[in-house]
């Protein structure tokens, strides 16, 4: 590593340091997701504290140069268009790049704004996306303009039809529901959805950059960014079982989106693979609400749906319920803690739990911390908007599906002795 005394005197340590790794990164011509040294190691090297050297990372975040993932560290951002067909596995993000028959990138015009439409707001998960969403277009020199669905397709239609009048730059689109089926292996639409892949076409033809985030449209070829979430319900259930459960159930909304469907994939095949039958008592996948509404504002409330609470109630009152389950996201598994507050049943001795899905904040609010898959909520975001921007500046012609890692957050809900303990959780394709 260079030192920053070659550096012009009259900038900043901070920034004399980052030039410094800058010009390291180019003349090593490190890779795209090469990761670099630690804050420690770099602070060493450049005798100086570890606060300087955050700073000066984070000055080259801003620039683009490089990307941070917590807790596995700082990255060589790709800023070169892509010749492989697989991330580099070292990063952990499964990368899988499609090439497009005619490019669909477009170039801004006088605008430098560019669009998220979200389906509501005020949970922890949705306002940490939207957070690494703002910061990586700051750092790109974009504006950045929101709009909320509502989770009503209509109103989401509206809203990306207004960004189109405002000549925006290009957009991210975290879809409503949109519900698919499983089919040979893989997922299909349902009728319901054809009217926002004739939407998706449409962007499509008429060359508007976009990028999908958390789930995606099985019929439309673009570029999107979602969690592992066959690897989320899969630990989540091999996690129980390795804790003696034999009986583990899943409990879901009565409809599937990608992201939920792989879910629920990964804990079937858990089940399969450990010879476990899975017998219509284990699974409860009637529930109809998968969020708080949105006068809840995301707090942290007790079942809203009278007829979710009556079906999760005779759930986990049957003889033959589970004793223990896997909840699709942390909304539901805070709906099923406090519908076992109804009953005689305790938490974990009698029911053990593992939210497959949601943001670390709040399962640690619960009476019983819950054990749970955390998402890289930030981490979605920025690279949603990192996709985006390469589309705009026509770096690549490509699209790209990333899938980001997640990880196991050990807490008292699931029974084990170890507490608080964080497991980075391997990437796993879909089988």
């Amino acid at each position: 590593m260079s030192t920053a005394h070659g550096q012009e005197p009259q900038l900043p340590l901070y920034r004399r340091i980052a030039q410094s790794i800058r010009q390291d990164i180019a003349q090593r011509g490190l890779a795209a997701h090469t990761k670099i040294a630690s804050e420690v190691e770099l602070a060493r090297q450049f005798g100086v504290s570890q606060g300087t050297i955050t700073k000066s990372l984070e000055a080259l975040v801003r620039e683009g140069v490089l990307y941070r993932r917590r807790p596995q560290g700082t990255f060589v951002a790709d800023i070169e268009p892509p010749r492989a067909e697989i991330a580099p596995a070292s990063t952990g993000i499964e990368e899988k790049r499609v090439e497009l028959s005619s490019p669909t990138f477009h170039m801004p015009g006088r605008t430098a704004f560019v669009g998220i439409v979200i389906p509501h707001f005020g949970t922890d998960f949705l306002d940490g996306i939207v957070l690494g969403v703002e910061s990586m277009t700051r750092s790109f020199g974009y504006g950045l303009s929101f709009a909320y669905s509502e989770d009503d397709e209509g109103l989401e239609r509206y809203h990306i039809e207004q960004f189109l009048r405002q000549d925006v730059a290009g957009m991210i689109i975290y879809p409503c529901d949109h519900r698919v089926l499983e089919r040979d292996g893989g997922y299909v639409s349902t009728p319901e959805g054809k009217d926002r892949i004739a939407l998706l076409q449409t962007l499509q033809a008429r060359q508007i950059p976009f990028v999908l985030l958390d789930r995606y449209v099985p019929e439309i070829e673009a570029s999107y960014v979602v969690s592992d979430d066959f690897m989320a319900g899969y630990a989540s259930t091999q996690h129980l079982i390795k804790l003696g459960h034999r009986r583990v159930g899943f409990v879901s909304v009565n409809y599937l989106v990608t992201s939920s469907a792989a879910r629920r994939a990964g804990y079937l095949q858990c089940m399969r693979d450990h010879q476990l039958p899975v017998d219509e008592h284990l699974l409860l996948d009637t529930l109809w609400h998968a969020y708080p509404s949105a006068h809840d504002h995301g707090a942290v409330i007790e079942v809203c749906c009278p007829e979710d609470g009556q079906r999760l109630l005779a759930y986990l009152q049957h003889p033959r319920r589970p004793t223990a389950v896997v909840t699709m996201n942390d909304y539901l598994a805070v709906q099923v803690l406090c519908s076992l507050e109804q009953t005689s049943l305790r938490m974990p001795e009698d029911l053990a739990l593992v939210c497959g899905g949601g943001s670390s904040r709040l399962s640690s609010m619960m009476r019983v911390p819950l054990t749970t898959i955390v998402q890289p909520v930030g981490e979605l975001g920025r690279q949603s908007a990192h996709l985006l921007h390469n589309r705009i500046s026509q770096r690549f012609s490509t699209n790209r599906h990333l899938k980001l890692p997640v990880s196991l957050l050990v807490r008292k809900s699931c029974g084990s002795t170890a507490n608080a303990v964080v497991q980075t959780l391997p990437m796993t394709a879909e089988r």
